[in-house]
């Protein structure tokens, strides 16, 4: 399984179409309480952030954004230093957000879209300068260790993610997660 330790840039997934149905699972080791973890589409799109010490998954289909949002014990219970398994999923108008076996959900109200209309870069750990997505609270970059353990369209079909459609950009650091 491939680690990355990301500190204030980002990985690129190019042109990732999110549709009725997507899903990612990671596991991350944060430094900081409030980042960009994911982010794909600016008009439509879909965002994973930490915001002082909670994670905020956020879609957007057209008709306005909708947000599931996991709040921990305190404030730094996932800047701990231990790995914390982290997955989203998306399908039609059902959003989950599930972080260390703990599940919240949302089904979405507003019209009647299902698709999320994405062909764009998909971003972990962050978003390059002049990108700007509206849910996004901070452009502060993840500082941390992620690994990607899934991501697929159909939430039942596991698939390791093919690391050479990944771009790196910046201080992010290949198999290895430092322990400070």
């Amino acid at each position: 399984m491939q680690s990355y330790h990301v500190q204030d840039q980002f990985l690129l997934y190019a042109n990732i179409v999110v549709g009725s149905s997507f899903n990612i699972e990671l596991e991350v080791r944060p430094r900081t309480k409030t980042a960009v973890l994911l982010s794909v589409g600016v008009l439509e799109y879909l965002t994973l952030q930490f915001s002082n010490g909670t994670v905020k998954f956020t879609v957007d289909n057209g008709a306005g954004q909708e947000t599931v949002v996991h709040v921990p014990s305190t404030t730094n219970a996932l800047c701990d230093g231990h790995w914390h398994h982290i997955k989203l999923y998306k399908t039609k108008n059902l959003m989950t957000l599930t972080v260390d076996g703990r599940s919240s959900l949302n089904i979405m109200k507003k019209g009647r879209k299902t698709d999320t209309n994405t062909k764009d870069p998909l971003y972990l750990g962050g978003v390059p300068k002049g990108i700007k997505t509206r849910s996004l609270e901070t452009t502060d970059g993840f500082l941390g260790c992620v690994r990607v353990l899934n991501m697929e369209k159909k939430p039942r079909k596991r698939k390791n993610i093919d690391l050479s459609q990944v771009s790196l950009f910046g201080d992010i650091t290949k198999n290895s997660c430092p322990v400070n």
